[in-house]
């Protein structure tokens, strides 16, 4: 083993310059090293700016985030907070010119989140509140000159508040009959703008304190409307009334317009029943702007407050390209923006005359800022890299804040006027946050174009192993994304999900292909498996396979494959359809379509690939159309699997529950098919926790090297020496206490 594996994190992290080294392949303890940039935000003078910095602390193995600033020519940076074992977030700039202060929550002191100011030059930060409770929401006076924010406790929070320098004594400005869910201040900062539910929850509460908790599934919830407050006299105004639930809130520049994104209170409907409102503030007049049966995305006013803007799926239906909605807020027909454009469309921020939407945009494996004229609905690129980029920015400003990443680099901030963006070298670079990324040696990245057995062009990603020799094939991981409305793009592999790089570094070629149900690639790629599943994206994936082996990249009997999600679906499906793999990785994939409508969160997806429309109709439904559910489900067809197949669960996984993996263990086990199952306790859809995460990636790489390379599949006592390893310790501080089942 090369020396510097043997490093602690730390040690490794201030070795000698990455020149001075001899490069080696990325390894998993270099998936905890990488530092992830978070929310970031420009102060008022445009000077300077504030951002998040989260990365893997091994006392407890948790990743843990601090603030830094900034100067906006990149020249000086300061780290903010130090605070070990608790994280630091959602830094926010007091809005004044001349202010260098800054607001963030905690949960340092007493373990109770709580909000805390600090100087952008320093020092130490001071508490500004103090409830037994903690905090929920807060927000700045647009005029910076008072702090609003909830607390009390959960379910009774009301609306507090602060000097905005944090000096004096809090005071209450509700007391609403019902806790308080969320806060807005007004544009001349004299009224807070609060939701709240029409009936209070105390008779819940009070049962699940005395343990009367039984789950009532999709339990009856109350009316939540807009209220004001006046600051002053701390007075109460309704804003809206009906029948819904307000669960968003966009307030207009000049103060006389909110809009609510809102859902029914029918107990049983789904994330499709939203529609979006537009009230009056003043009068409290409401106009319901949408009436249909998908969810829509971001609303926003623009600049001059003359026009709204909102996404939706195109025509109103689920599953079509997003596209950009505008009108007068005084009224008009909606005016559908990019017609006939292949891409889906957003809304980043607006241009300060009002004339342009910028929105961050797929094309393809790479990503890039748009430009959507408003007046002639017209799209066009403002930004042309390989890579990933995106861009923000404030509303009272002309400066972007910009992300960037690309297979050699992990995201990086940079900042540029909005007019320069598509300039490259007028980016100011702002951080550098992985350095060591440099000594390392890398999986070469290529973007690869095939034929698929219907004459369809794919596209995906090839990563060529470390030392690439072409005189010589080998071994090939396919991996699978997830969605499937998502694609794999040029961005740095440095997480537990595809760690491609470690991959290349122990001489596997990897295939990323982006087949037909993907994004970036127009709505008739895109929507073609709606109702036909299956057939098109297996042969999109094994077309890319055959085409490598051809190409003598890959070698026809080492093939791996590896998926997540929707990628677990397709490494399923693959189990039950073909024996060319030696092993197959499937993490939270479906084994049987019927059951999982059931325990799924969402139904409208399964509708939809399923069905091929998520409208309405009964068809749609299991029930109606049985056998076409099961005939499409892998564990219908087990009779054929022979791959070795590990098995991977989030315990807590709500969108493909465990039960999945449980029907497909069962069965494979019964019938003799090698199958590990992996269970991670407490984890949702993906896995947060890092000891998990590090299992996950040792159990799922030895599993290829076990049926591929013949090598024997990793031991609890040699995971173990590798946490030892990557944390700088002698002894574990625990063991992993994932469950394995095994026959």
């Amino acid at each position: 083993m090369h020396p510097i594996l043997k490093l602690s994190l730390l040690t490794a992290i201030v070795a000698a310059p990455a020149a001075a080294q001899t490069p080696r392949p990325m390894d998993y303890a270099d998936i905890f090293r990488v530092q992830n940039l978070g929310q970031a935000e420009l102060s008022p003078d445009g000077r300077w700016v504030v951002y998040e910095v989260s990365k893997v602390e091994f006392s407890d193995w948790q990743r843990r985030t601090d603030l830094f600033v900034v100067s906006a020519d990149g020249r000086t940076t300061r780290r903010l907070t130090y605070t070990e074992a608790e994280d630091e977030t959602a830094p926010r700039w007091r809005p004044s010119a001349q202010s260098s202060l800054i607001g963030f929550t905690s949960t340092r002191d007493n373990k109770k989140r709580q909000l805390f100011l600090i100087h952008a030059d320093g020092g130490e930060a001071r508490r500004v509140t103090t409830g037994d409770d903690g905090i929920g929401a807060w927000a700045w006076s647009r005029d910076g000159q008072r702090i609003a924010y909830l607390a009390g406790p959960e379910g009774k929070r009301q609306v507090w508040a602060l000097m905005g320098d944090g000096t004096g004594k809090a005071e209450q400005l509700t007391r609403h009959a019902t806790g308080v869910e969320s806060i807005d201040w007004s544009l001349d900062s004299r009224t807070v703008y609060f939701t709240a539910a029409d009936a209070p929850d105390s008779t819940r509460r009070r049962r699940i304190k005395e343990k009367f908790d039984v789950r009532v599934m999709n339990e009856p919830a109350a009316p939540v409307h807009l209220w004001a407050v006046d600051v002053s006299n701390k007075s109460e105004r309704r804003v809206t009334q009906g029948d819904f639930r307000v669960v968003n809130v966009e307030l207009s520049r000049d103060g006389r317009w909110a809009a609510l994104r809102a859902r029914v209170t029918n107990r049983y409907a789904d994330d499709r029943a939203s529609e979006l409102y537009l009230v009056r503030l003043d009068s409290a007049r409401l106009e319901q702007l949408t009436n249909n049966f998908v969810g829509e995305g971001n609303v926003s006013f623009s600049p001059d407050s003359r026009l709204i803007a909102f996404t939706a799926d195109r025509d109103f239906r689920f599953g079509n390209l997003s596209r950009v909605y505008v009108r007068p807020v005084s009224g008009a027909e909606w005016r559908e923006l990019g017609k006939g454009d292949a891409r889906d469309m957003g809304l980043s921020f607006w241009s300060g005359d009002s004339r342009t939407i910028f929105f961050n945009g797929d094309e393809g494996v790479n990503a890039d800022v748009y430009g959507l004229d408003v007046a002639s609905g017209t799209a066009r690129p403002v930004t042309r890299v390989t890579g990933t980029v995106s861009a923000v920015k404030p509303p009272e400003q002309e400066t972007a804040l910009i992300r960037y990443t690309d297979p050699a680099s992990p995201a990086d901030l940079y900042v540029a006027p909005v007019a320069q963006i598509a300039r490259r070298e007028r980016w100011t670079r702002l951080t550098r946050l992985n350095p060591w990324v440099d000594s390392v040696a890398l999986g070469r990245y290529e973007t690869v174009r095939w034929k698929s057995g219907d004459g369809a062009t794919v596209e995906g990603i090839l990563v060529y192993p470390v030392g690439w020799d072409r005189a010589r094939s080998y071994p090939l991981i396919v991996q699978l994304h997830g969605g499937p409305a998502a694609a794999y793009q040029n961005s740095f592999s440095g997480g537990y999900g595809t760690y491609t790089h470690v991959l290349a570094g122990r001489g596997y070629a990897v295939l990323q292909p982006n087949y037909r149900g993907s994004t970036g690639y127009g709505e008739a790629f895109q929507a073609a498996i709606a109702g036909n599943y299956w057939p098109l994206a297996a042969g999109d994936i094994m077309t890319g396979v055959d085409t490598l082996i051809a190409r003598g990249v890959a070698h026809k009997d080492s093939l791996g494959m590896m998926g997540w999600s929707a990628g677990g679906h397709w490494s399923n499906w693959t189990l039950v359809t073909t024996d060319r793999f030696k092993a197959i990785s499937s993490g939270a994939g479906v084994a049987n379509w019927i059951s999982l409508y059931a325990q799924t969160d969402v139904q409208a997806t399964r509708e939809y690939y399923l069905g091929g429309d998520a409208g309405r109709e009964a068809a749609n439904k299991p029930w109606d159309n049985y056998e076409h559910w099961w005939a499409e489900s892998p564990l219908r067809y087990i009779s054929r699997a022979k791959t070795p197949t590990l098995l991977h669960s989030g315990e807590d996984d709500e969108r493909i529950p465990m039960a999945q993996n449980l029907e497909l263990y069962m069965a494979l086990k019964q019938r003799g098919v090698p199958t590990e199952f992996l269970v991670y306790p407490g984890q949702p859809h993906g896995i947060q926790q890092p000891r998990y995460q590090l299992v996950k990636m040792t159990a799922e790489l030895s599993w290829f090297d076990h049926w591929i390379r013949g090598k024997p599949w990793f031991t609890w006592d040699e995971l173990l020496a590798t946490a030892d390893r990557i944390a700088g310790k002698e002894k574990p501080s625990s063991t992993p206490t994932v469950s394995v089942t095994t026959p």
